[in-house]
Parts: C-alpha cells; structure tokens; sequence
C-alpha cells in the first residue's frame, strides 16, 4: 500500500456550475449560513464563505447549459449539535426545498437536502 504524504496544503474552494447563480447563492445563505463576498446582481459568479474559512464559488454554466452531476455526488456539512441539524431541517423545508426526515444512526443526526432546480436537473 502506498502511503501519500500532505504537503500542508489546504482546500482552497469548490466550485460548482449551476444555472441561476443568485438563487443558488439565496440556498447556501439562507439554508446553509454562508455569506456572499461578491455582488449580489453579478449573474454569472458568487462568492461565499463560512465563518470557518471555506470558499464555495458559484459559477453560470457555459452557455446555459444544464450542469449534470455524478451520480451520488453531493455537499456534506458538519456541525456541532442536533438543534443545528433540526434547525437547518426546518429552514430548508421553509424555503420549500425537498428534505428529508431527520435520521439518527451509528453516523450520528442527518438530513438530506434536494438541491434546489437552480442548481441543476432532475434525472
């Protein structure tokens, strides 16, 4: 087995293509606590971050086509309790996004979130 070793880098920013970058930028302010760096009217690029330092940039889609992303792709957040997860639940389905119920397993308390049509298609 072949060991990598870091080299101290780190995770600089994602980012993602989406078809309505200011919708999708409301969802991840709204639903998720980041806040916007850049414009709020820039219909082709946001910037955001959380308060602990990570950058998700928001990008329009060449040419207005559809972004299609892998199967079993998606955004996994951590937080410190349970009130944070019942809290995001409920903001997500007061947005009117499709989330799932609250689970509790050997992973710990979880939810799902659909995300939103501005990001991309349903299959």
């Amino acid at each position: 087995m072949r060991v990598f070793r870091r080299f101290g880098q780190k995770l600089n920013h994602i980012d993602l293509q989406v078809l309505d970058v200011q919708r999708a930028a409301l969802f991840f302010e709204r639903c998720l606590a980041f806040e916007l760096q850049t414009s709020r009217t820039s219909p082709a690029i946001a910037i955001l971050g959380d308060k602990d330092g990570f950058v998700l940039v928001l990008q329009r889609s060449k040419d207005g086509a559809t972004p299609i992303y892998p199967d079993g792709f998606h955004v996994g957040c951590l937080v410190d309790t349970i009130d944070e997860v019942r809290a995001f639940h409920a903001k997500a389905k007061e947005e009117g996004h499709v989330v799932s119920d609250i689970d509790t397993n050997s992973r710990g308390t979880m939810t799902y979130c659909r995300a939103p049509v501005a990001m991309s298609s349903s299959r």
